[in-house]
């Protein structure tokens, strides 16, 4: 059972930073710290794999079928970098989800920075160069800021390994 500090916590979270989302493909979602009580809005939208890219665990509720979380526990910093390890993990998650049909949602505190940068990879993954990424993401997503210097050196740094690791496969221009 959810104890009730943790509920209390979830629910002040929640009142600073209200959730909301943007879809980005048909199968991609970048949201702002979703909580249980959205769940059911999540379930609705196809989504079943949630990627958490902050620091805060999840809420328990996000985790029941048939959603799964995969908390990719990370900080919104320039001076220190997304590890690439963490971004192929949640990379490889989606790519999973979504070659079965399903939904990703990746989120963060804001859905500025952390699950923006995500977001992209995700795209590398599917064929976007690094600047049709994070044009994409901006796009979808306008307060999204994927095109920050550091977390832009991550989006390119994940194209370049991305590309050594999959030479058959062909980005668009």
């Amino acid at each position: 059972m959810f104890d009730p500090l943790k509920k209390r916590f979830y629910r002040f979270l929640k009142s600073r930073r209200p959730f909301n989302y943007s879809q980005i493909t048909d199968q991609l979602f970048v949201a702002a710290w979703p909580v249980g009580e959205n769940y059911t809005e999540i379930v609705d939208l196809g989504v079943r794999l949630v990627i958490n890219m902050d620091w805060v665990p999840p809420d328990p509720k996000l985790s029941e079928a048939p959603m799964q979380v995969l908390t990719i526990q990370t900080r919104d910093s320039p001076v220190t970098p997304m590890p690439l390890e963490k971004i192929w993990m949640g990379v490889r998650a989606a790519g999973e989800t979504i070659a079965k049909g399903d939904k990703v949602m990746v989120y963060c505190k804001m859905g500025r920075h952390r699950s923006a940068t995500m977001a992209c990879c995700i795209l590398i993954s599917q064929g976007y160069t690094a600047e049709e990424a994070i044009q994409k993401v901006r796009e979808k997503r306008p307060v999204a800021r994927p095109d920050h210097a550091s977390f832009r050196r991550v989006i390119r740094k994940f194209e370049k390994e991305w590309l050594a690791a999959n030479p058959n496969v062909h980005q668009s221009q």
